[in-house]
């Protein structure tokens, strides 16, 4: 009887140690994972910025570059040159 006792003594004092041990790293692996997520809202954020401000600059950019190309064409396919003042005076409508 003693060594039954015993053994059921043994089980319940591993099974206490192994659901303290499994809920500790529990608690860990639940702070890690909330770290985690912290630090890729605040990643996400920072790239959302980039992202916009990228945006932004090829929009600019693609702006200059589109009436820089019209400016040209216009000067050298369709010869449009910028009239001279003396030009303006002598136009009647």
């Amino acid at each position: 009887m003693l060594i039954i006792f015993q053994k059921k003594l043994i089980i319940n004092f591993i099974l206490i140690i192994s659901i303290i041990v499994i809920s500790i790293l529990s608690i860990n692996w639940h702070h890690e994972m909330f770290l985690l997520h912290r630090t890729e809202k605040a990643l996400k954020l920072e790239n959302e910025k980039i992202n916009a401000l990228n945006r932004q600059l090829l929009m600019e950019y693609s702006e200059i570059q589109s009436g820089v190309t019209v400016y040209q064409k216009s000067i050298d396919e369709l010869m449009m040159y910028v009239p001279i003042e003396s030009e303006w005076e002598d136009v009647s409508i």
